[in-house]
């Protein structure tokens, strides 16, 4: 808890699951108008006890998360787990709200594992950058 890393958080993240560690790591060397985009897995969207209050802090507190972008499943190899980008800024342009995309059913699946078309990309990216709903593919939500 002496780390400048950590300490402002209350709680340190789990050794089992070191998600918000990395999260924290990476906030921290991240500069005041800086954007980070980070993919980890879906869970951390979940997780109680020590990454909740982790987390807690980042959305209440520290209004930190700009968008929370949900990934098709097995689309990584080595893993079949879905997963999740999160977008953290520093210095928000939208203050009131965190865009969650889902983009979990927008893919080609492939013989062993899932693909991202260009089109699903370029729909990601379209929906982030103009922050609009589009036929259930994204929603605003305010906090």
């Amino acid at each position: 808890m002496s780390d400048d890393r950590f300490s402002q958080y209350g709680r340190l993240a789990p050794k089992t699951k070191a998600d918000f560690a990395f999260v924290q790591h990476m906030i921290h060397q991240l500069a005041d108008n800086g954007t980070m985009a980070v993919v980890l897995p879906h869970g951390v969207l979940f997780r109680g006890s020590s990454e909740g209050h982790i987390r807690e802090y980042l959305i209440n507190d520290r209004n930190y998360l700009d968008a929370v972008i949900g990934l098709p499943a097995n689309i990584f190899y080595g893993t079949s787990i879905p997963t999740c980008i999160l977008v953290f800024k520093k210095c928000r342009e939208n203050n009131d709200d965190i865009l969650f995309v889902d983009a979990s059913n927008n893919f080609e699946k492939r013989k062993n594992q899932n693909y991202l078309r260009d089109q699903d990309i370029d729909k990601i990216i379209t929906t982030y950058r103009d922050r609009v709903e589009e036929d259930k593919y994204s929603h605003l939500a305010s906090l």
